[in-house]
């Protein structure tokens, strides 16, 4: 079992750069909130991710410019409930699983209909 990690760098670090499954995290310096965006969505996955502040309608605001299937706004990066939807984008792949969601996103609404006669149809 791998113990916590907390690495200090920039998004050319491999835990940066590359999903992590495990208790690793990388901490970026950002000059501001543009250049945290920049830093967030400079890579090629987008499973989740999580903004911690004290002003919850800016990191709302902030959070809806993250490009991930998730952003929590002070909460951990993972919730996995039954009730929602969980996914990613880029390549950490599109399409949800949970909730209603996965009606949508796994089925194809097909409707067929039938009438019926005393004739048969000669098909």
């Amino acid at each position: 079992m791998l113990p916590p990690h907390v690495l200090l760098g920039d998004n050319s670090v491999a835990s940066a750069r590359q999903e992590m499954f495990g208790p690793v995290v990388t901490i970026i310096r950002a000059r501001d909130e543009d250049d945290a965006l920049a830093i967030a969505n400079d890579t090629e996955y987008g499973l989740s991710s999580a903004v911690f502040t004290e002003d919850v309608a800016r990191g709302v605001d902030f959070a809806l410019r993250v490009e991930a299937g998730m952003t929590h706004v002070n909460d951990s990066p993972l919730n996995d409930e039954n009730n929602t939807a969980f996914g990613g984008e880029k390549e950490s792949g599109l399409g949800r699983f949970g909730g209603e969601w996965a009606i949508e996103e796994f089925t194809t609404d097909h409707w067929v209909s039938v009438q019926r006669t005393k004739r048969a149809f000669p098909f």
